[in-house]
């Protein structure tokens, strides 16, 4: 008995590792497909899909500015933690008919290259600043951030005030927002170990085989005109963009917040305007996440209404109805916002 007991074993133990050969062979099998189709798949794509902007050089490495429109002041757009200047395409000609507008994708983002110490805050603000010098567009500046792009903002405002002659601020992080949601950071490290994980041939793939609509999903909700949903779906199969989404999670979960607290706790007396969300959230139909925004707005309202202290001229508008993204709920009052400092500007001129 004890003999076949022992076979027994080690026939189960034979068998359980040639499974578990056969599922690592699997897995490395279909992490080379994921990568040979990425490989190829982003050559097309870069063919497919040129800058709809001008590529700046500062000095070794190239950053996308698309700019459209004359006049002065020139508005410039800093978009979200992880997001590319396409998100803001919607908004481009409303704004671009009244004065030069640019909108910039900072290094790693986009259609810009990559760049040690992407991520960091200061060093987007002085990316935007030398290729803002270079392409010749001159001050003065509007500067208009959202989310984590307003910590660009108040750093490039702090590094020039001089240039500066307007700041508005769509529903922007607070350099004190992790204390008040600690699982922010939890969140965004679980979300990097999950997108690290995911092979992004796979994923590209499967949406275009019809298999998982995510992707397409996802480009929708941004509510981009038409003729850049596809080029910003690319965007979000591509490598170096999620390579720039991740550094700017650790960056702003890190080095941010205390780079804008030291070198920019203060606007001083430059014109701003904060653009915040409502406790309504239009994208929000289940009852339970609807629950969930209440209780967030209770914390952020008054980090937006502090966000107001930051200069001694300064005004609090609240979109209602609008989420995070103002820009795609209600891009009318942040377009008549901004374009509100442009004439003013002009009137004192």
């Amino acid at each position: 008995m004890t003999p076949t007991r022992g076979r027994s074993r080690s026939s189960r133990s034979s068998t359980l590792a040639q499974i578990l050969t056969r599922v690592a062979l699997a897995a490395g099998a279909a992490a080379v497909a994921s990568a040979a189709y990425q490989t190829l798949a982003s050559r097309r794509d870069r063919q497919r899909f040129m800058p709809p902007g001008m590529l700046v050089d500062i000095g070794g490495r190239r950053i996308h500015l698309w700019r459209d429109g004359v006049g002065s002041p020139a508005v410039v757009v800093v978009p979200a933690l992880g997001e590319p200047a396409l998100n803001w395409a919607g908004l481009l000609p409303k704004l671009a008919a009244e004065t030069t507008t640019v909108l910039f994708d900072k290094a790693h983002l986009g259609w810009s290259d990559p760049a040690w110490g992407a991520g960091s805050a200061r060093r987007h603000a002085d990316d935007l600043r030398r290729a803002l010098q270079q392409a010749g567009i001159s001050p003065p500046y509007i500067l208009v951030g959202h989310s984590a792009g307003g910590y660009v903002v108040r750093l490039f405002c702090a590094a020039q005030p001089e240039q500066v002659a307007g700041v508005v601020l769509v529903d922007a992080s607070h350099p004190e927002q992790g204390r008040h949601f600690p699982w922010t950071r939890t969140k965004m490290l679980w979300r990097i170990v999950k997108w690290r994980l995911t092979p992004l041939g796979l994923r590209r793939l499967a949406n275009e085989l019809g298999w998982n609509g995510a992707a397409t999903r996802e480009v929708a909700a941004r509510r981009l005109p038409p003729e850049w949903s596809r080029a910003r779906m690319t965007l979000d199969f591509s490598d170096q963009q999620r390579r720039g989404e991740l550094r700017e999670m650790l960056a702003t979960i890190t080095i941010n917040p205390r780079q804008v607290l030291r070198a920019a706790p203060t606007l001083g007396s430059t014109p701003l305007t904060v653009v915040s969300s409502s406790r309504t959230d239009p994208d929000l139909t289940d009852p339970t996440a609807i629950a969930r925004r209440s209780a967030f707005y209770d914390i952020w309202e008054p980090l937006q209404k502090d966000l107001v202290s930051l200069s001694s001229s300064a005004r609090h508008v609240v979109a209602d109805p609008a989420g995070h993204h103002v820009h795609r709920h209600q891009p009318e009052v942040v377009v008549a916002e901004v374009l509100a400092h442009v004439r003013r500007v002009r009137a004192h001129a």
